[in-house]
């Protein structure tokens, strides 16, 4: 058998953690079942803080075992703030120079299992019309439990991971049924933490929207790929591991509710749009409530002043062209992973009105939703 060659995308960043997660990550690695020649890692660095740096540490340490223990390794180091859209599109380009047949974006706070790479890979060969294969992403702190079995997309736009704190023994049964009725085991959109991306589908679809930064932009390249008739999958025997931390997101809640707007009116056509606006303004108005009492609201005021700009409706119109040009399914196709309600990941975000309240109501809006949208 001929392995197809993939580009391991690998950011080094300097967050909190980093010289810890880089020694797990990259130790994970070391144990590959993969053949290294048949390899690439490339580590992205941009500059996050100015005063430290990864990669003279990383020089010291890792690049001794480029080639050896670990694939070859190509460090990338620029000096501006791109987020992890832009690393991730410094990393892809560089695979696609380097002859890559597939990407492998794996988190930095991630550790890998020795057959991870091969069984993502033996998926994606088995149907062509595969995009992205999600591995089955576990928590790095509680290695029988889940951090998600897929992402799962609202109809509002959120994003969450599913089956979070599951045992692994639950998703693996959760699978089986599923394969009942979804034979592909196709999924909301994938979680970057670690997937694997056919490289022709990416030069089609594109990998990430740089302006995104971060958050949802795993969302939009699912999108992306469906619109033009791929298929976003999990592949329950790829094993990760994510030392997942959901307080880490909630300091990013600029982006993510900046970005959940421009899911929504980027993709959707304009009936769609008609159809969830009442309930896209109530949410808004309780998100409004919400913030002021958790003390966000300095954040939900930076997103009305962006969302409510020339600038931000420029860029929502010029990514509606390109996506309904190009786009081969219906909004029903593209709404066809769902969910209606929003299920909580952390105590920070716990909320009795909508436990009692939002969710029923908006588990009837989307009953009525999936009649409505063609």
């Amino acid at each position: 058998m001929i392995h197809p060659k993939v580009g391991i995308i690998y950011l080094t960043i300097t967050t909190a953690h980093w010289k810890a997660d880089i020694q797990r990550g990259l130790s994970s690695l070391e144990k590959i079942n993969y053949p290294k020649d048949r390899l690439e890692l490339i580590c992205v660095e941009s500059k996050l803080s100015p005063t430290e740096f990864v990669k003279d540490w990383f020089e010291n340490n890792w690049m001794p075992k480029s080639g050896k223990e670990l694939p070859r390794i190509t460090y990338v180091f620029n000096d501006q703030v791109i987020g992890f859209s832009g690393n991730n599109n410094i990393g892809m380009e560089k695979a696609r120079e380097l002859g890559c047949d597939y990407i492998y974006l794996l988190n930095e706070d991630a550790e890998a299992d020795p057959d991870f790479l091969i069984r993502a890979v033996e998926r994606a060969e088995a149907d062509p019309s595969v995009a992205y294969v999600q591995s089955l992403i576990l928590l790095g702190q509680e290695r029988e439990k889940v951090n998600t079995i897929g992402n799962a997309f609202h109809f509002l736009g959120f994003g969450y991971s599913n089956g979070y704190l599951w045992t692994k023994d639950q998703a693996l049964k959760f699978f089986e049924k599923e394969r009942q009725k979804n034979p592909a085991l196709e999924i909301g959109y994938l979680s970057g933490a670690g997937v694997l991306g056919r490289m022709s589908a990416i030069e089609k679809c594109g990998l990430f929207d740089h302006r995104f930064f971060m958050y949802h932009e795993d969302t939009d390249a699912s999108f992306q790929a469906r619109i033009r008739g791929f298929k976003t999958v999990v592949e329950p025997a790829s094993l990760v591991y994510h030392h997942y931390d959901f307080t880490k997101s909630i300091k990013k809640y600029y982006l993510m509710e900046r970005n959940r707007w421009a899911m929504v009116f980027s993709f959707y056509r304009l009936w769609t749009i008609v159809a969830i606006l009442p309930m896209f303004i109530a949410m808004e108005l309780a998100l409004l409530s919400f913030s002021f009492k958790r003390g966000w609201w300095p954040e939900k005021k930076k997103v009305y002043k962006e969302v409510f700009s020339r600038d931000f409706w420029k860029w929502i119109r010029e990514r509606r062209k390109k996506i309904h040009a190009e786009r081969t399914i219906s909004d029903r196709e593209l709404l066809r992973y769902m969910v209606s309600t929003v299920e909580f990941q952390g105590e920070e975000v716990k909320n009795v009105l909508l436990t009692h309240i939002g969710n029923p109501v908006m588990r009837a809006y989307g009953w009525v939703l999936r009649r409505l949208v063609v």
